[in-house]
């Protein structure tokens, strides 16, 4: 049993199982990227039409609503904008060469699914940094390519394949500046490096800024520890660092927080003084005519009447905020492994497989109970771990309270999408494997069962397998040859494969 626990770790430490997860990842995005009708379920069709609405500009600024954009809301004064117009670049390019939307939709994917990698890639990093071990760190990454949504988000065009990377390297240069500001060497080019980064992330998508104000309250609390009575140091540190800059570095960084500034305050910091909220409701902005060609906008709008005419008549009542969070957690986890089809057929959607999604419920658990008990082992002294829990846990508190927002306001159990997690689950999983690592302590057999386990539990199911498995024709581009590849595919996978029930019924799922 020892030899192959040593080989088994050899071969989750090893280089070229990190290749292959890779390799893998990308060859199952790519293969529902090339299978999936459009627009896919996470909003698609909204990612792209910005897309070709912002191609028409040269600058992100825009003064007023672009015309034909209403379907879109407000889009002059939407906050996650950066990805929309970053991405009309390629748009333009391709567009040049591939005249149909199909090839147009396809390039744009094959873009994001290489936005993914590169996150998978940097979060990998994030795991070494925080001290995880090398075959702990591939494990995460090979089980979190193996979260069915994982792999259907990266095929489609979606501002989260880009906010992935960033959040990544955010996390990453935190790590750099908590380093040096323990060694009383804060450096004014990381400091404002990642100020920089943070300011246009929160472009890309404002869910972000819970990370961001997060993560300025965390290193504030460490310059303040760092430094005690003597914070007129780390201001003579600083400038210091600032005087041993050449003049171009000084002027590089002057001209990246500049724009990243200009173009965070031209959205965020406008919407905040004058409609009072990061994210103003369409009608703030626009009439309600041109709003009620948003459907987002519209079919929320409508909820709402009839919550306030429930509540007058007594026929409606809320959750109360326990009961919501119960249903929270479930419905993140249940969505998380579940498979979605788009609009062309009502976005059908099938309950995830029972293996992977269980075993995702025992790893979970298993980690909480293993975090409570060696919380003070694992968090003590090691910063960069307590900095990944302060940062994961305002932002999924943020996601709870934006939900149930948006609940009160539809009455519907909306904003309960398992791949909002995506973020942040691998960040959790640094923590959650340090902890279980302790608990099994130097067994290195019982840490390979474990392992291999997981592994072969996700893969009953994992990954682009439960979309090949619970997908039909309907799901797929209009191509003989796409539906003859997936229909003879899983012709070879549902044998070995335990599929569980393809129907339920619920009185939660709106889609129903």
């Amino acid at each position: 049993m020892s030899k192959f626990s040593d080989r088994l770790r050899r071969l989750l430490a090893s280089r070229g199982f990190y290749v292959f997860i890779l390799i893998f990842f990308i060859f199952e995005a790519g293969w529902i990227a090339l299978s999936a009708a459009y627009p896919q379920a996470f909003d698609e069709n909204f990612h792209f039409g910005l897309i070709k609405i912002y191609s028409h500009y040269w600058l992100p600024f825009l003064s007023r609503q672009p015309p034909n954009a209403n379907a879109f809301g407000a889009v002059a004064r939407d906050p996650s904008y950066l990805y929309h117009y970053l991405m009309s670049f390629p748009y333009r390019l391709i567009a040049l060469f591939a005249h149909t939307q199909v090839a147009q939709v396809i390039s744009l994917r094959i873009i994001n699914i290489g936005l993914f990698a590169a996150g998978l890639i940097l979060f990998r990093r994030i795991l070494f940094k925080a001290g995880t071990s090398l075959p702990l760190a591939n494990l995460c990454l090979l089980l979190f390519v193996l979260i069915p949504i994982a792999p259907q988000l990266a095929a489609q065009i979606n501002y989260d394949n880009l906010l992935l990377p960033l959040l990544a390297w955010a996390v990453l240069l935190s790590f750099q500046v908590i380093g040096q500001l323990k060694d009383h060497k804060p450096s004014v080019v990381t400091i404002i490096g990642l100020a920089s980064l943070c300011l246009l992330t929160s472009l890309v998508k404002y869910a972000f800024l819970p990370i961001f104000f997060g993560g300025v309250i965390f290193l504030a609390l460490v310059v303040i520890r760092s430094y005690k009575n003597a914070l007129g140091t780390f201001f003579k540190n600083l400038h210091s660092s600032w005087k041993k800059q050449s003049l171009p570095m000084k002027a590089l960084l002057v001209g990246m927080l500049l724009i990243s500034t200009i173009m965070f305050a031209q959205r965020d910091v406008v919407n905040l003084v004058e409609y009072h909220t990061f994210l103003p409701n369409c009608v703030k902005v626009l009439n309600s005519k041109d709003c009620s060609a948003y459907s987002v906008w519209s079919s929320d709008y409508g909820r709402h009447l009839q919550v306030q005419t429930g509540l007058k008549n007594g026929s409606f009542k809320y959750m109360n905020p326990v009961s919501y969070i119960i249903e929270w957690v479930y419905w993140m986890w249940y969505r998380l492994f579940f498979a979605v089809n788009g609009p062309i057929s009502s976005f059908t959607n099938y309950p995830p497989l029972p293996l992977p999604a269980a075993a995702a419920i025992l790893i979970v658990l298993g980690g909480l109970v293993c975090v409570v008990k060696w919380r003070h082992k694992i968090f003590d002294g090691n910063t960069k771990l307590m900095f990944l829990a302060a940062v994961s846990g305002i932002y999924v508190l943020a996601l709870i309270v934006q939900g149930y927002s948006t609940y009160r306001y539809t009455g519907v159990l909306e904003n309960m999408n398992g791949r909002y997690l995506l973020p942040v689950i691998l960040l959790l999983a640094a923590i959650f494997g340090r902890a279980i690592s302790l608990q099994l302590g130097k067994s290195i057999s019982a840490k390979a069962i474990i392992s291999l386990v997981a592994i072969v539990l996700f893969m009953q199911g994992g990954g682009f397998i439960t979309f090949i498995t619970r997908s039909d024709d309907t799901w797929y581009f209009q191509s003989s040859v796409v539906r003859k590849v997936n229909d003879d595919t899983r012709k070879i996978i549902n044998p070995v494969v335990l599929n569980g029930k393809k129907q339920y019924q619920t009185s939660i799922w709106e889609f129903n």
